[in-house]
């Protein structure tokens, strides 16, 4: 059964069948339709051109190869941001650039003006993460805080907590540790 000329007015759950059923060109059009948007989010996130291009080839990928695991009833702009955010938490926790990829995770969050389907999704890990540096020792929360949301340097938190540079530099290691250890529990606890 061919697809007709018009594919491109298809909804997603009407492309989605089709590519249940093998049809290159329904996904060709569904993957132009929504690649974009995927790699904005991914690139927000990983802040690397080829980490996220990957991320979203991957993510693609999944779609082709898992089509029937799609539910076309489904929102399906939601499963795809759900499961890329799932494929980069994965990464995240792994990587040992975790801080770079919170602050990343952070400041996207505070740049968006309207509240989107992907900041929706994305919130919940914010909020999350959070509640896990809610619950660092107290010196060690000053010194994540005062160099994540006030970017100061080491000397200047050393000044203003009235401490040296060497317990600055480990209380900002300690944290990273604890929040990696707990990053990896919240997301096993995210993937479905």
């Amino acid at each position: 059964m061919g697809i007709s000329q018009n594919i491109d007015t298809y909804s997603d759950k009407e492309l989605i069948l089709h590519i249940q059923r093998g049809d290159q060109h329904a996904f060709t059009v569904f993957y132009e339709r929504h690649s974009t948007n995927m790699y904005l989010a991914a690139y927000h996130l990983l802040r690397d051109e080829d980490e996220a291009n990957d991320a979203v080839q991957e993510l693609f990928s999944d779609v082709w190869q898992r089509a029937n695991r799609i539910d076309p009833s489904d929102n399906i702009k939601g499963y795809l941001y759900t499961v890329l955010r799932n494929r980069i938490l994965s990464f995240m926790s792994r990587s040992k650039q975790l801080d770079k990829y919170i602050d990343s995770y952070l400041n996207y969050e505070a740049q968006v003006n309207t509240v989107t389907e992907d900041t929706v999704l994305l919130r919940d890990l914010e909020q999350l993460l959070e509640k896990k540096i809610n619950q660092l020792p107290p010196k060690m929360r000053e010194v994540h805080e005062l160099a994540w949301k006030k970017n100061l340097s080491n000397k200047e938190i050393a000044e203003h907590m009235d401490i040296s540079e060497g317990t600055v530099k480990q209380h900002k290691y300690q944290a990273i540790r604890i929040l990696r250890g707990k990053l990896q529990r919240l997301v096993s606890i995210f993937i479905f």
